[in-house]
């Protein structure tokens, strides 16, 4: 049921104006022109083109209200999207971090400590940080900050590796770009939130140009 007193959402008028059985009864007779509004605007033809039926449904004058959603329910259809998609990336980047525990840190002496005794398995270099694997589990380990270039932690396993050769411990420099891998890993645990995205992305656009 049409309500008589909804708002046109281009010219303003109520919806009665839009309507030839309404504007025949207002005459007492057929409009001899057929338009949109029949509302005269300072004594012009009104330029309404369309009509918002109680701020839900678009129609031109003269034809079926088209259903439709509202522009508000949209919107928060959107932003109940976003949400769930920022919730969903931090689940996921939450359930990575939890499964990379983060490495004690520990000063040079500590360090030094460890390796002389023969507790250290490998020692690796990246720039200024050097991480430290323990024999007694591959989970073990203990990071510190070595100065640049490095005088102190690798001179320390050299003198180790000459007394132990049978026990040598594995010294190890990795260059800082395949550091990017943990970057990667990240994108790689927010690649459904993308995909999710960009599918709603696709269905929204697809909707609108049936509209």
């Amino acid at each position: 049921m049409v309500e008589g007193q909804a708002i046109c959402e281009t010219c303003g008028h109520t919806r009665d104006w839009h309507d030839r059985d309404a504007e025949r009864a207002r005459r007492g007779a057929d409009p001899t022109v057929e338009r949109p509004c029949y509302r005269e605007v300072g004594g012009a033809p009104c330029r309404c083109g369309g009509f918002r039926e109680s701020g839900a449904f678009a129609m031109q004058a003269g034809s079926r209200v088209m259903s439709g959603t509202a522009p508000g329910l949209g919107i928060l259809a959107v932003a109940g999207i976003v949400l769930l998609l920022v919730v969903m990336g931090l689940g996921l980047l939450y359930a990575y971090r939890s499964q990379a525990p983060s490495i004690p840190e520990v000063d040079v002496s500590k360090a030094l400590q460890d390796i002389d005794a023969g507790r250290v398995r490998a020692v690796t270099i990246i720039e200024n940080k050097a991480t430290l694997e323990f024999r007694d589990s591959p989970a073990h380990k203990e990071q510190t900050t070595v100065p640049q270039p490095d005088t102190i932690l690798a001179k320390a396993v050299s003198d180790y590796n000459g007394a132990h050769p049978s026990q040598a411990i594995e010294l190890k420099y990795v260059q800082d770009g395949q550091t990017f891998g943990v970057i990667g890993s990240i994108l790689l645990s927010l690649l459904p939130v993308f995909v999710i995205g960009g599918l709603f992305y696709y269905l929204l656009m697809k909707a609108r140009a049936r509209s």
